[in-house]
């Protein structure tokens, strides 16, 4: 708490913030996540909230929320289509498109840092951990953010705005501890995958605009016009 407070401090979040601060779950940390993100939903419907601006504790901010960058942000928003569901301020991408210069639609994992529209805030509030009808994708796990990466309506500035830092993880920490064979947690004892996280979401960010470039030409001739 201490180091996400000092980062929202740092770049003047802190008058508009509420900590939600629940003890971890016994045996299951992925399962805490997803019900951590779903009470954040609860209260923030509670409260007559339309949209909220949702941060995981390992946030960095690797660019500052200027005045000029937040008149973009919401601009971007306003032009949003009626039924988007989440704005990425920091994401893993796995596919993009350009819709502006610095605007796209992509299927992207990570929840550290995203604004939920209320349809999505909604969505969150009706779907405890585990229950049917919520689709992962393959290879992502089970926890809340691969749900989030096959949502339609997601959209992400560009470049983004928020990585995660490389602090200790409880759900990392419980698959180092496991004692299966599963090569996945062999490999979490020796590999820091904190560390990739941090660092390889901007790289998937360079690699998938990459291959949206196409999208991205196009958006500049739609700007011109």
């Amino acid at each position: 708490m201490a180091a996400a407070n000092a980062e929202i401090t740092r770049v003047g979040l802190a008058p508009l913030t509420t900590f939600y601060r629940p003890l971890p779950h016994p045996e299951r940390p992925v399962q805490g996540i997803w019900e951590s993100h779903r009470a954040v939903a609860c209260h923030a419907l509670a409260r007559g909230l339309r949209r909220v601006l949702i941060l995981e504790d390992d946030i960095r901010f690797s660019r500052l929320p200027t005045a000029a960058r937040r008149s973009r942000l919401a601009a971007h928003m306003a032009g949003l289509p009626a039924d988007w569901n989440i704005f990425f301020l920091g994401h893993w991408p796995f596919r993009a498109r350009f819709v502006a210069r610095d605007l796209v639609q992509v299927e992207s994992a990570c929840a550290h840092a995203y604004i939920a529209s209320e349809r999505m805030l909604q969505w969150l509030a009706e779907r405890p951990f585990g229950g049917d009808g919520v689709a992962l994708r393959r290879g992502a796990g089970k926890g809340i953010d691969s749900a989030y990466s096959v949502l339609p309506g997601c959209f992400a500035v560009f470049p983004m705005l928020v990585v995660q830092g490389a602090s200790p993880s409880d759900h990392f920490a419980h698959l180092r501890n496991k004692g299966g064979r599963k090569l996945h947690h062999r490999l979490m004892r020796w590999v820091p995958v904190e560390r990739f996280y941090a660092f390889g979401m901007r790289a998937a960010e360079v690699a998938v605009a990459a291959r949206a470039l196409p999208s991205f030409f196009r958006a500049l001739v739609r700007r011109q016009r």
